[in-house]
């Protein structure tokens, strides 16, 4: 058995928790390897391996990520694209995708034995068009959030579902999200809480200059177009998918929002349910 480990270096304790997983991995006989890039970080991990993406990933039977949400996101999308499954193990305050917290590497035994179950988990996918062409695309597993830029002015935001105008708000923007984004920045947006195995799309407007704006839930097969204009001549809007790195839009652009047809496969070693875990996490924001 091979493991791919991806951890997020950046994360104050990932080291420490990565070293101990690798530890663990070991005594199990199950091989383990880590991206190229990493190597002179953690040369000295005993038995560790270095390959490039398509063989680190192409190769694995599973990928383990260490780190946070947005670290278990990263590898689960890259993970998607080769049919990898992902188990995360917590190296930071909370972590909703995590399997494991950091205290229990002794359960990556389960690797080996089976005793795991899969949560199939939804993704978008985000298609930027430009004059009738689309220019760049990339998929999602927690949201699509459209906004202005570094000024401050409200943005007028157009909706289309399945080629119908929908929705018209005029906000700090909106948030496109899959029931596993339910509980990021949706969730503080206002919007609703969805388990998240289920095929769904969440619509929710961040700031509505209105009274009566409202979140919207769809069914997965709904197509969005949306655009985003500024209010303030002068100023920018954009869109960000996961919160990576905001794509820029031009007036007359529109972004086109469906479900990807890739999923994000996510291993649960122990019995807790979706509440168990979303009341524990509360907990720890308290």
């Amino acid at each position: 058995m091979k493991v791919a480990v991806v951890p997020n270096l950046t994360r104050e304790r990932a080291m420490a928790v990565t070293e101990d997983a690798c530890r663990r991995l070991k005594e199990l006989g199950i091989d383990f390897a880590f991206d190229v890039s990493l190597k002179d970080s953690l040369r000295r991990i005993d038995g560790a391996g270095f390959e490039s993406e398509p063989s680190l990933y192409g190769e694995c039977d599973t990928v383990i990520a260490v780190g946070g949400d947005g670290s278990v996101m990263r590898a689960a999308k890259t993970a998607a694209k080769y049919g990898k499954r992902v188990l995360g193990i917590k190296a930071g305050r909370l972590a909703y995708l995590c399997g494991l917290d950091a205290e229990e590497t002794e359960l990556l035994s389960c690797l080996l034995t089976g005793e795991y179950s899969v949560c199939r988990r939804m993704m978008l996918r985000a298609e930027l068009i430009k004059n009738g062409e689309v220019v760049h695309s990339e998929n999602c597993l927690n949201d699509i959030v459209f906004g202005r830029g570094t000024d401050i002015a409200l943005c007028e935001v157009n909706v289309n579902v399945n080629g119908k105008p929908t929705a018209d708000y005029v906000a700090d923007g909106v948030i496109v999200a899959t029931p596993t984004g339910s509980t990021a920045y949706s969730m503080s947006a206002g919007g609703p809480i969805l388990e998240p195995s289920l095929d769904a799309v969440l619509l929710t407007p961040i700031c509505p200059h209105s009274l009566v704006s409202r979140p919207y839930i769809f069914s997965s097969d709904t197509v969005f177009d949306v655009t985003c204009t500024p209010m303030r001549q002068g100023a920018e809007t954009g869109f960000s998918c996961d919160g990576g790195d905001t794509v820029r839009l031009c007036t007359g652009d529109s972004v086109r929002i469906c479900k990807s047809e890739m999923y994000a496969d996510l291993i649960s070693v122990k019995q807790d349910n979706f509440i168990d875990v979303l009341n524990r996490k509360s907990e720890l924001k308290k």
